[in-house]
């Protein structure tokens, strides 16, 4: 028989029966074990009347806080009725047909699921002001405020160097798509961020947008230099408004022009009708050819544009004479603007209220369990600036007494010789600036006015041969044009890095932003982008010589590795560096070409300078820029439209259909009826239309060869496409990068 415990005395008693009758008769404890059982049972009954009472005061709340929500609702339905009610709607008859809700507004439409949505994006967020403990002292608010109170156009004494501390950084909160910013040392003084609103992000010709200021666009010093009498040289301000319509409105008359017409013209405060009866267009339009150029005039804004002519020194073969002895060709035509102008108005201008002051590490966190993935999409968020921001920031103070914020422009430099005309020798070859701290996405939209003309390149006049005739006595010869060339690039790039740019290079200007605020701005060149012909003639070397690459020293018998790990390994290694030996080999080049009177083609000149495809051309930028530790090999980015869109992919496209057309069997034919136009005459075809048909050009050539022709075809279409697609992203993680270095090599 099994023995059970007593729970109330804990003896031990055989079996369930003995156990019954051990808790009726013989347990000293029998009373108190009756009272716990009891006792809990009391509570239970205790706790569940308690929750019940909970539960229904909880139900209570929660109706109550239902009535609150309707109420709410229904005074916002309401206050929506009268609003829409208000609006005295005239458009077309919506009809009796319509369903509407118990407010009376009409249905909801259906949304469409989120995979075909179009949502706008979430609004960045807000980098907090920096404090006054991270501003520095009272003084530093003083010059932010009043400017500096030293004299900014003395050379500045260098300072002591201050003792370097360990870097600091400080992170925004995550946005909507879980991207966060890391800044250096605090958060910016400024931050355009802070003021996008969504009508900035988004656009489209449906969109309602808060109206311009007829100002917005021009420059702050433009406002300022008005005068009282703004409609000179017109005799009022009827006909100048009538007239800055005229010239500022597209060629081709839009719904928006007539509504500036409306709006800035006739509704205007000073916009008389009695002056218009006697307008006359050509009058007032010879009145505007026979004004003087007054700055004080938004017609004559002072924009800055200056003329000049260039030099160059002319070498002759056997001809001895010093460099600086040298005739001199003058080359008129220079047009041009001083970069610290343009600099200065880009940042003074409204627009440069979207400037980015600081750079910053853009980061990317979607599972906060794992590491943030590094996101680089812009210049402000390359390490190339802030490369340059933190060592502005270490080195020391070369302005005594000048605590105001550093800021780099970051330059940007296009150029690109352009026909005008599809006749004759009308031609343009212009040099843009862009500021880099201003977002991409801004500068690719012409509204924006982004593009800040530099120069205008005069070309070689054909007046070259008579002035070397008449001063040697015999006619230049196609090296000599072609050193001419160079000479005249290079002399047009040593103009425009002028004094001014050199001192705001290395000890910066000050500059009142648009916020009002001075800051002292530090002038930094990032970029060149320019053709190959372009880059050739800018960096000083041969075109397609031995070494073709304007960004390293691989040779021309190496080019066929392109793609493998080894060439990588080579572009790193062997990069093009602007050094003393490269300086001096240039130097002792042009000393005997003009001095002992040697052949620019001559064979000792190659021997010297051939093997790096160099020429006897000394470098604006590495005249100017060397010393300051300034390498403008890397200058030269990647033009990405001309050299794959319009070169490696051109050349493979035509290399392929040279295939289809030895293969026959109507193989040309099936390509073309595959596109909706003829691809194979490749027929004024503009880079983005090759980047269609490399898009599309895997599933259009499948098939037309057979094995194993047609898969190799399709990798290298694959391969190809992939590299494309890497390169054309406007946004890079770590990931892709990795992705796009694989695909590379």
């Amino acid at each position: 028989m099994v023995e059970i415990c007593c729970p109330s005395c804990h003896k031990t008693v055989k079996g369930e029966h003995g156990l019954s009758i051990h808790l009726s008769r013989w347990c000293p404890k029998k009373d108190s074990f009756h009272d716990e059982i009891l006792r809990k049972h009391r509570e239970d009954v205790d706790t569940a009347v308690l929750e019940a009472q909970r539960r229904t005061r909880l139900l209570a709340e929660q109706e109550q806080e239902q009535i609150r929500i309707q109420q709410a609702q229904d005074a916002l339905r309401a206050q929506c009725v009268q609003e829409f009610e208000s609006m005295a709607y005239d458009g077309p008859d919506l009809g009796e047909d319509i369903v509407c809700r118990p407010s009376g507004l009409p249905s909801q439409q259906r949304r469409l699921p989120r995979r075909y949505r179009d949502d706008p994006p979430p609004l960045p967020i807000p980098v907090p002001n920096p404090t006054l403990e991270e501003l520095g002292e009272q003084s530093y608010m003083h010059d932010v405020v009043f400017g500096p109170e030293i004299d900014m156009d003395i050379d500045p004494i260098p300072s002591p160097t201050p003792s370097r501390h360990a870097a600091s950084f400080v992170h925004t909160q995550s946005d909507g798509n879980d991207l966060f910013r890391q800044y250096l040392d605090r958060f910016p003084s400024h931050d355009p961020e802070n003021s996008t609103m969504l009508s900035r992000l988004c656009d489209g010709p449906t969109f309602q947008r808060k109206e311009a200021d007829e100002d917005t666009n021009l420059p702050a010093s433009t406002l300022m230099s008005l005068r009282q009498n703004y409609f000179e040289p017109f005799l009022n301000a009827t006909v100048w408004r009538l007239m800055n319509w005229f010239y500022n409105s597209s060629t081709q008359k839009s719904i928006e022009d007539l509504n500036r017409l409306v709006h800035d013209v006739i509704l205007a405060d000073d916009f008389d009708a009695d002056d218009l009866h006697r307008f006359n267009a050509q009058r007032e339009t010879r009145r505007l050819d026979d004004a003087p150029n007054d700055p004080s005039s938004s017609f004559f804004a002072a924009d800055g544009w200056h003329t000049t002519s260039v030099s160059i020194r002319l070498p002759c073969e056997k001809v001895k004479q010093a460099e600086d002895q040298a005739p001199q060709f003058q080359v008129e035509g220079l047009h041009y603007c001083k970069i610290t102008e343009v600099v200065k108005s880009a940042f003074e201008e409204p627009a440069a209220e979207a400037y980015h002051t600081t750079p910053y590490k853009l980061f990317w966190q979607p599972d906060k369990s794992q590491s943030p993935e590094r996101v680089i999409t812009e210049l402000y968020t390359a390490d190339a600036m802030l490369e340059e921001h933190a060592k502005i920031k270490s080195d020391a103070a070369k302005v005594p007494g000048c605590n105001l914020e550093t800021v780099i422009a970051s330059i940007m430099l296009w150029s690109d010789s352009t026909h005008l005309a599809s006749f004759g020798n009308a031609a343009l070859w212009p040099i843009y600036l862009f500021v880099g701290n201003q977002s991409k996405y801004t500068r690719a939209k012409p509204s924006a006015f982004a593009a800040h003309h530099l120069a205008y390149i005069p070309k070689l006049s054909d007046t070259i041969q008579d002035f070397y005739m008449k001063t040697f006595g015999i006619s230049a010869t196609a090296a000599v044009l072609t050193h001419c060339k160079r000479e005249l690039m290079q002399a047009i790039w040593s103009f425009l890095l002028d004094s001014d740019f050199l001192h705001a290079y290395e000890y910066g200007m000050v500059i009142k932003f648009a916020d009002g605020v001075f800051r002292r701005v530090f002038l930094r060149l990032f970029t060149y982008a320019a053709d190959y012909p372009e880059k050739i003639l800018l960096a000083c070397m041969k075109f397609l010589g031995k070494c073709p690459c304007p960004r390293c020293l691989i040779t021309k018998d190496k080019i066929y590795k392109l793609g493998t790990k080894a060439d990588q390994w080579t572009r790193n290694k062997r990069a093009h560096v602007d050094d003393k030996r490269r300086r001096w080999s240039i130097d002792n080049v042009r000393k005997a070409i003009f001095e002992a009177g040697w052949s620019i083609v001559s064979k000792v000149v190659e021997n010297i300078i051939g093997p790096k495809s160099l020429v006897p051309t000394r470098n604006a930028f590495s005249e100017k820029l060397s010393q300051l530790g300034f390498n403008f090999y890397s200058l030269f980015v990647p033009d990405f439209m001309h050299e794959f869109e319009l070169g490696v992919w051109k050349a493979t496209i035509t290399h392929l259909i040279r295939i289809l057309f030895e293969v026959g069997e109507n193989t040309v034919q099936q390509l073309n009826a595959r596109f909706s136009a003829n691809v194979s005459n490749l027929s004024k075809l503009a880079a983005r239309d090759f980047e269609d048909i490399l898009q599309c050009a895997i599933p259009v050539f499948d098939g037309l060869l057979s094995e194993p022709y047609n898969g190799i075809i399709l990798d290298l279409l694959f391969e190809l496409a992939t590299w494309h697609a890497f390169g054309k992203l406007r946004l890079h993680t770590e990931t892709t990068l990795f992705h796009f270095e694989n695909s590379t090599t």
